[in-house]
């Protein structure tokens, strides 16, 4: 199939592909974006497939949520299949948990052009179109919100990779699903969740259920995440 650039919109005009699994989260920021007098046209979808069977080929920045549910793929491997037929798409990972660096999942060619924004109550819609308008114009741009970033600093003692195992724990994902998303192996996956326990549960009273006890407070020093849970 042959590949398209994107061509820049004029201003007041981009073309935005949207992709949340939250049909009520989805609908309500897909409103807001489409009230702006800067975005022309938002195209809504809460599935990969629906992505694959119903997204344009006249597109100038996705915006697209990192978890979109048990056994569908990441927001990432959504954004690589977008561009594998829209060559250079920017793409910005908008999610509740926290990434610290969205180019470790990415093959190195195709490493340019990824934004990250956490959502938070303090995220607003401006913020949000300046993110996708500055991804259009090459900005990159990576930012926590500042609910995230008053964390404790136990969070910083978690690897990348621990951070994003435990993040899918707290989601709901078992190890053999969390292996599944990160395609790990299920051993790896069960290994940086028990080094993820340590730093979070690092004295454990005998029968503690360490996974519980660790979500609990990976969220508890998350504050934007258990906002965000409990807003969609």
């Amino acid at each position: 199939m042959a590949t398209s650039t994107p061509a820049k919109p004029s201003v007041g005009a981009l073309r935005v592909l949207y992709v949340e699994d939250d049909p009520m989260l989805r609908e309500m920021l897909a409103t807001q974006l489409r009230a702006d007098a800067r975005i022309g046209s938002v195209e809504a979808f809460g599935t990969a497939r629906e992505v694959v069977d119903g997204a344009s080929g006249e597109l100038d920045v996705a915006l697209i949520d990192l978890s979109l549910g048990q056994g569908q793929p990441s927001g990432i491997e959504v954004g690589l299949a977008l561009r594998a037929t829209r060559r250079g798409l920017p793409i910005v990972i908008f999610s509740q948990y926290r990434v610290p660096n969205v180019d470790d999942a990415v093959p190195p060619r195709e490493r340019e052009g990824w934004s990250f924004l956490q959502k938070g109550s303090d995220v607003g819609i401006d913020e949000l179109v300046e993110v996708l308008s500055g991804a259009v114009d090459g900005v990159e741009y990576a930012a926590t919100s500042e609910a995230a970033m008053s964390a404790d600093s136990v969070l910083a003692k978690l690897s990348p990779r621990q951070r994003e195992v435990i993040a899918l724990a707290a989601a709901g994902y078992d190890a053999v699903g969390i292996a599944e998303r990160l395609h790990l192996a299920h051993v790896s996956v069960r290994r940086e969740l028990s080094l993820a326990y340590r730093v979070l549960v690092p004295d454990p009273q005998p029968g503690t259920d360490l996974r519980t006890a660790a979500v609990l407070e990976y969220l508890r020093l998350m504050p934007a995440a258990v906002e965000s849970s409990t807003e969609d």
